[in-house]
């Protein structure tokens, strides 16, 4: 079955007719022309700040973005068998879907991620042991066929066809499913088209490019001779140091410096080659687009897009009801503290008994109060000069002072009771205040 559709996808060799679009041609050239302008403007304001050369590079590059995708949408309408459509109509129609092409690259490239992670996270349970080892057994075949698939399908099928899925009216989520489904059913098939392809585009620019460099040798042997001095400068290449050192200014001056007709070999020989080197472009679109028609010819494709669809709403599903948990989760109060056990062979902790009242009890008998001792003075020994008149001094015998005797607390009297209820009562009460017994 493969043989018989690579036998029917001899069409390959048409794409050799791409070269006589000469309105896809045009356009093409012309976005080179206009891309490597912006370029030139881009380099020359270098030397004034860096961002306004970023911001021409990326204009440069936006520009032949959309410029080519207009060409290919030329090529395609050629390649499905109708007549090329105008060229401004194709310049209006890249500008309106060709970010469809950057969507589908970015959704892509999140697959990509997600598989990585995917296996990331197979890899990590391996590591578990004496299971790990076993389960990795099977692991690694497995990924290593999966990857090398996923790997293989970037250049053959991913790069190359997804921009003649949205050349041929595509929508995003559309371009998707038809490159799951090529990778999944015509990966071969599309694996040795587009090397054919590619080795046929190779061989044309080999073809051009052989013609146009003997052609240029020849020319500059004889124009060195006759024309004179003024074309000294194309045998060493134009003056190359002012010319790469320089950019497009150090270019002009070179030229200028090499004179008049080196300056008209410089751009009659710069279109010469950017008209050259578009042709293989168009065969390489023109084969692209053959080869996505050769792979879609057959295939379910309104069932492929429900697959696909269905996986989507599948995993957006699975997303809310994952988010939906971790909201519930995040609004459940938190459970309360388990009580804490007391260790084994001690009883619990009774709790503390709340603070009693003191109860009121009666005013005791007032205890009078105590009288100040006056200090007792020690007795004074007779002074012997005043009983002895002039007797002769000698030395007094030093009196040592008494000790005073400690001072005794007053006696306390026991508090006065009532005789009849034993209810205290004062020295002046004429009656108890409790049972009301006369007490004087």
């Amino acid at each position: 079955m493969l043989s018989q559709q690579i036998r029917s996808s001899g069409s390959l060799l048409d794409s050799l007719d791409s070269i006589r679009n000469w309105r896809a041609a045009l356009l093409l050239l012309g976005t080179f022309v206009a891309m490597a302008l912006v370029f030139a403007v881009g380099g020359m304001l270098a030397r004034f700040s860096f961002a306004l050369f970023a911001l021409f590079a990326l204009f440069a590059y936006v520009v032949l973005f959309y410029g080519a995708n207009a060409a290919g949408m030329m090529i395609m309408d050629e390649a499905r068998g109708y007549p090329s459509r105008p060229m401004m109509a194709a310049v209006m129609t890249s500008l309106a879907t060709s970010h469809r092409l950057i969507l589908v690259f970015l959704l892509l490239g999140v697959a990509y991620l997600a598989g990585f992670l995917v296996l990331a996270l197979v890899l990590f349970v391996c590591k578990i042991p004496f299971l790990g080892p076993v389960l990795y057994a099977v692991v690694f075949p497995v990924s290593v066929v999966i990857a090398g698939i996923a790997m293989f399908a970037l250049p053959t099928v991913v790069f190359p066809l997804s921009a003649p899925s949205v050349w041929n009216g595509a929508t995003t989520m559309q371009c998707v499913s038809q490159l799951v489904a090529i990778v999944r059913r015509r990966l071969l098939l599309v694996l040795l088209l587009m090397i054919g392809v590619t080795f046929i585009a190779g061989l044309v620019a080999f073809l051009i490019g052989a013609i146009l460099f003997s052609g240029t040798a020849v020319t500059a042997l004889l124009s060195v001779p006759i024309l004179g001095g003024g074309m000294g400068g194309m045998g060493m290449g134009m003056g190359m140091e002012d010319m790469m050192g320089g950019g497009v200014m150090g270019m002009a001056m070179g030229m200028g410096a090499a004179g008049g007709h080196m300056v008209g070999a410089a751009i009659g020989g710069g279109i010469l080659f950017a008209i050259a080197f578009t042709l293989p472009g168009l065969v390489y679109l023109r084969g692209a687009c053959t080869v996505y028609l050769r792979a879609i010819d057959g295939l379910d494709m309104a069932a492929e897009q429900a697959a696909v669809d269905a996986k989507i709403a599948a995993a957006r599903d699975k997303a809310r009801a994952m988010q939906a948990q971790a909201q519930q989760a995040a609004s459940r109060p938190a459970p309360a503290p388990a009580p804490v056990h007391a260790p084994m062979g001690f009883p619990p902790a009774a709790p503390a008994a709340a603070p009693v009242a003191p109860p009121f009890a009666a005013p005791a008998q007032p205890v009078p109060p105590v009288q100040a001792v006056p200090p007792v003075r020690p007795p004074v020994a007779p002074d012997p000069l005043a009983t002895v008149g002039m007797a002769a001094v000698r030395p007094l015998p030093v009196a040592t002072p008494p000790v005073a005797a400690p001072v005794a607390a007053p006696p306390t009297t026991a508090p006065l009771m009532c005789p009849s209820c034993s209810a205290p009562v004062a020295a002046n009460d004429m009656f108890c205040g409790e049972c009301g017994h006369k007490l004087i």
